[in-house]
């Protein structure tokens, strides 16, 4: 037993020649993770440490004299072996459609011109003054349907027209025509109008901004700069087509999990259904109400899940803890909430 009072400063040493003897080593600290791991690469030391937060949740509490098993739990959940995690790769060459419906389209292009292989779609412009330099080509439509996903839009436009080579006054656009077919990677739609898919937010590759909502608009343009390349993305769902009763003999009988699907990810194919882990958001509605367990949530599995439980009920008891309560939040507001709370005691 070595005690140290800045193992992350001026005894740095400590962690990294443990690191050296052992390449398992977990670190009972969160918050400067990027020390140690920037410590560890300086040094060439292959190591890939688990970090658990023992001071937040659980040392700053009112109750932190007696956490001990708490601590216990907690590391020991840290020195699991990492999941299996199933994953499929999205691919993004940068090609892009900025959907508006005035300028507010040309100066989102106009930002990203230099990153992303733009092209600016305008439905229904009214009095809307050309631009006066453009780096992307431009034309009108209205996008009647759109599928897919980052790296795979397809989209319907009516209404599409070139736009006249010379407008004195407001844009004026050539001939039109409807039914017009397009593929691109990303949709930045800063039109206003009625999303394009449903549960929008969920849709990898489709940002979305009000054109009045000035920080809205620098949100888009940031984040699209950054969705260029592959991709890797959680399969959270698994389907057994054997199990499924969605149909026979073309009769449709059960329809639940595409009935609760939010972001419509699932689709009949044939006498069961397909999900397509593309579009999939992990909210797991399928498997809560498939009636034969066709639909089983892949990430984190149940058995993880069960011996994740296990692993931190033991542990808590094997340290003398007693009437244990298992608190469950989600990754975002619930740690943020946690860190708050762990600062007032």
């Amino acid at each position: 037993l070595q005690q140290g009072r800045q193992l992350c400063g001026a005894e740095i040493e400590t962690v990294t020649r443990a690191a050296e003897q052992d390449g398992d080593l977990i670190v009972a600290c969160t918050r400067m993770a990027p020390v140690f791991d920037a410590a560890f690469a300086e040094l060439g030391i292959a190591v890939s440490p688990a970090y658990a937060n023992i001071r937040e949740t659980a040392g700053w509490s009112v109750q932190g004299k007696a956490a001990t098993p708490k601590m216990a739990a907690l590391l020991a959940l840290a020195g699991e072996p990492a999941a299996d995690v199933p994953l499929i790769t999205l691919k993004s060459e940068g090609v892009a459609i900025v959907y508006g419906g005035d300028e507010t389209a040309f100066e989102v292009a106009g930002k990203l011109a230099d990153t992303l292989d733009i092209t600016v779609l305008l439905t229904k412009p009214a009095a809307t003054l050309p631009p006066r330099a453009a780096d992307y080509p431009l034309y009108r439509g209205t996008i009647r349907q759109a599928t897919g996903h980052l790296g795979a839009f397809r989209l319907a436009v009516d209404d599409f027209a070139a736009v006249a080579p010379s407008s004195r006054g407001a844009l004026r656009f050539l001939a039109p025509r409807n039914g017009a077919k397009s593929e691109c990677d990303l949709i930045l739609d800063v039109s206003g109008g009625t999303p394009l898919f449903p549960a929008a937010d969920l849709r990898p590759g489709y940002l979305r901004a009000d054109p009045r909502d000035r920080a809205g608009l620098e949100r888009l343009i940031a984040e699209a700069r950054d969705l260029i390349g592959e991709f890797d993305k959680p399969r959270y769902v698994d389907v057994d087509p054997g199990l499924c009763a969605h149909s026979r003999s073309r009769i449709t009988g059960c329809t639940r999990c595409l009935d609760v699907c939010p972001t419509g990810a699932i689709s009949p194919a044939g006498d069961a259904v397909a999900i397509d882990p593309a579009i999939c958001a992990g909210c797991g509605g399928c498997g809560a109400l498939c009636p034969t367990g066709a639909a089983s949530y892949a990430l984190p599995a149940p058995d993880r899940l069960m011996q994740t439980l296990r692993t931190l009920l033991a542990t808590y008891h094997g340290a003398g803890g007693t009437n244990p309560v298992l608190l469950i939040h989600d990754g975002g507001h619930g740690e943020d909430m946690i860190h708050a709370l762990s600062h007032h005691g």
